[in-house]
């Protein structure tokens, strides 16, 4: 796992280098070296906040399924999980059910517990890119209106958000028939998984699948129905994302081009899309998309050119990046030596 971790990030930042070569190396340098430090110091105190809240959000929302546990503990199991996240490949389709295991380990919290608390945390944290994404929308097109090569884009994407949330309410009104479906998938895969993990297979009868099932409902039933902690874990999770958005501006200031809040909320939120290439954290095409968008958008008067654009967009995600790797790195070190809970 490690070497493959290694290899996807170096093919993924050979393929950033391609990116920023296309666009003009010399030309982005020259904005990187413009840069004021002071200026930029600022982005990593967004991205701190960011770490900070978005913990804040697993540290209420656990408090539900499981004992209070210390602010530092969830924060470090918080900044470990975003490191495995962060450097393995899909990371971001796979990671609830490796961050479930993480929480599980360093918690008491049951297994379905911890994936239905983490599954929950990351709708919590990923709710304001649509909130504020759609807030920027509203202040970008408002004002100056949508660039002419945006436009062709503006109904897919409000359509494919549209399915998102007929989708989920789905899913939420008819659990038990999806829950159904489930249990028939997973037991019908067992002879498949038997060839390659027998033990695994032992456990995949249909009562073991069906008593997991249930467990998992009921934490998210549970988690939902606890007003208070959802809604703090709402603002916490919205407060994280404008870390996020104060990361950017001050990655912009500090080259000189300080963009407008909409199109901030709007880049950040866009920004998502470059997720899509299942790359370790989404190397390369989170800049490219990052970069497109900040170039579509920023006012004429501000006078940013692709390469300016493609220089904010290193360093925005230098500072929410890569100074989150190696947080959760070292945090991950942390916990491997002292290990608060160590197995009986």
């Amino acid at each position: 796992m490690k070497r493959r971790a290694v290899v996807a990030i170096a093919i993924s930042l050979g393929l950033l280098a391609i990116f920023i070569i296309l666009v003009g190396w010399e030309d982005v340098l020259a904005s990187l070296e413009t840069a004021s430090l002071s200026i930029y110091a600022v982005a990593f105190v967004g991205s701190l906040c960011t770490l900070a809240f978005r913990s804040g959000v697993w540290n209420r929302i656990l408090i539900v399924v499981d004992e209070p546990r210390p602010y530092w503990l969830v924060a470090s199991v918080f900044s470990t999980a975003m490191f495995v996240k962060y450097v393995t490949p899909y990371g971001q389709v796979a990671s609830g059910v490796g961050n479930a295991a993480i929480v599980n380990r360093y918690t008491e919290a049951a297994y379905e517990e911890s994936l239905a608390a983490v599954l929950t945390a990351d709708v919590v944290t990923y709710l304001p890119y649509y909130t504020f994404g759609f807030l920027g929308l509203v202040i970008v097109a408002g004002g100056r209106g949508l660039p002419f090569e945006l436009g062709p884009y503006v109904v897919p994407v409000m359509i494919a958000i549209a399915v998102v949330l007929i989708a989920f309410a789905t899913l939420s009104r008819y659990r038990q028939t999806v829950a159904g479906w489930i249990v028939r998938l997973v037991v019908g895969c067992r002879g498949v998984v038997s060839r390659f993990f027998p033990s695994l297979a032992e456990r995949l009868t249909k009562a073991n699948v069906e008593k997991r099932l249930e467990g998992f409902a009921v934490t998210l039933d549970l988690v939902s129905r606890d007003r208070r902690s959802m809604g703090l874990a709402l603002l916490y999770g919205h407060l994280g994302w404008l870390g996020l958005a104060l990361a950017l501006y001050a990655s912009a200031a500090a080259v000189g081009t300080p963009l407008p809040v909409g199109v901030v909320l709007l880049s950040v939120a866009v920004s998502k899309v470059g997720f899509v290439i299942p790359t370790p954290g989404g190397i390369g095409g989170v800049e490219a998309a990052l970069a497109s968008a900040i170039f579509l958008l920023a006012p004429s008067a501000a006078g940013v050119s692709v390469a300016t654009a493609t220089a904010i967009a290193i360093l925005y995600r230098f500072a929410t990046y890569w100074f989150t790797v190696a947080i959760g790195g070292t945090t991950s070190v942390a916990l491997t030596v002292t290990d608060p809970l160590p197995p009986e």
